[in-house]
C-alpha cells in the first residue's frame, strides 16, 4: 500500500541509545527534531512528557487535551496525535521502545492515558524531577550503560504512575479487581480488535468466563464488550479516513472487512456519517476547531 494511505509513523531519534531518547524541551526546541509534531502522526515508541512550566494543548485521537504545568502526559505508540500550540512550555521528553517497559508497569501506564492530565502539586513531584534529571544526565554521558538507563527509566515511569495513583486516591478512587480486568481488556482490544471479534476471545485471554467479563465491562464502563471492539475498529477507521488518502475499500480491507458496503453501513450507523461524508466534513473544518466538537 502506498505511503499516502498510511498515517505517518515516526521512529525514535537517531541519537537514541538502546531504544531510549531523553531531551530537555523549551519553547525554542519543542518543535525541532527528527519529525514534524505539528502534523497528525504516530510514534513507534512511548512518549512521556514531564512539564515544569508553561501550557498548551494537543489533539489525541479526536480529543483535545489542555496541559498546564506542573503536569505530565504519556502517549502510546498506536495513538494518533499532534501538538496544536504551546506557551512557554519547558520540561523533558522521554521516548522509549515498548520493550524497555517492565511488564508489571504496562497496565499502570495505561491508567495515565485514561483521564485528563492531572496537576502534580505533590511532594513526590520533586523526586520525579530528580529522576528525570539523572536519566537525562546519564543518557548524554559518554560512558552510560544501557542496563542502567533501562532501570532508571522504569524507576521514573513507576514514580509517575505512583503519583498518578496517589492523585486518584486523594479524590476517593481505589482500584479493584474489576478495574484490573477492564484495563487489561481495553489493552487487548487495542492489540487484537482486527482479528478478535467475539467476547470469548478476550475472556479466554484474561482467564475469566465470558459472563464475568461481560458483567464486569458493562458495570465499569456502561457499555458491553462488543461496543468496545466496535469502538476501537471505528476509531481506527476515523484515523485512516481523516489522516490518509486511502479509499474506503482500502480502509475496510485494512480493518478486516471483506465487504466494503457492510463496513460503510456500520460506519454510518456508529458515526451518523458515511465514510466519504466523514472525511469531507473533517477536511472542511478549520484547523482551529477540535474534531471532538462535532463527534
Amino acid at each position: 500500500m502506498s505511503k499516502k494511505n498510511n498515517i505517518p509513523v515516526f521512529e525514535l531519534s537517531k541519537e537514541a541509545k538502546a531504544g531510549l531518547f531523553v531531551r530537555m524541551v523549551d519553547s525554542t526546541v519543542i518543535k525541532s527534531g527528527d519529525h514534524d509534531i505539528d502534523i497528525a502522526h504516530r510514534d513507534n515508541s512511548y512518549l512521556l512528557f514531564i512539564l515544569q512550566s508553561g501550557n498548551g494543548r494537543f489533539l489525541l485521537d479526536f480529543e483535545e487535551f489542555h496541559f498546564q504545568a506542573p503536569a505530565f502526559g504519556l502517549i502510546r505508540p498506536e495513538q494518533v496525535h499532534r501538538l496544536v500550540d504551546h506557551q512557554a512550555a519547558k520540561g523533558w521528553l522521554v521516548a522509549f521502545d515498548p520493550g524497555l517497559l517492565d511488564p508489571e508497569l504496562v497496565q499502570s501506564v495505561r491508567l495515565l492515558t485514561l483521564s485528563p492530565l492531572p496537576d502534580l502539586n505533590s511532594d513526590k513531584l520533586a523526586s520525579i524531577h530528580e529522576l528525570v534529571r539523572l536519566l537525562y544526565t546519564l543518557f548524554w554521558s559518554a560512558d552510560s550503560r544501557s542496563i542502567t538507563l533501562q532501570h532508571l527509566l522504569n524507576a521514573l515511569v513507576s514514580a509517575v504512575c505512583d503519583l498518578h495513583q496517589s492523585v486518584n486516591k486523594a479524590s476517593g478512587y481505589t482500584e479493584s479487581r474489576a478495574d484490573e480486568i477492564t484495563l487489561a481488556f481495553r489493552q487487548l482490544v487495542e492489540q487484537q480488535y482486527i482479528d478478535w471479534k467475539r467476547p470469548a476471545h478476550y475472556a479466554e485471554a484474561l482467564h475469566v468466563s465470558v459472563n464475568h467479563l461481560t458483567d464486569t465491562i458493562k458495570q465499569k464502563t456502561g457499555f458491553p464488550v462488543s461496543y468496545w471492539i466496535q469502538h476501537q475498529t471505528m476509531l481506527e477507521a476515523k484515523r485512516l479516513l481523516y489522516h490518509t488518502q486511502g479509499t474506503v475499500k482500502d480502509v475496510a480491507y485494512r480493518l478486516g472487512f471483506s465487504d466494503q458496503h457492510y463496513f460503510s453501513r456500520l460506519f454510518r450507523k456508529v458515526t451518523g456519517h458515511t465514510p466519504i461524508e466523514f472525511r469531507q466534513l473533517f477536511h472542511d473544518l478549520s484547523t482551529k476547531t477540535p474534531p471532538s466538537a462535532i463527534l
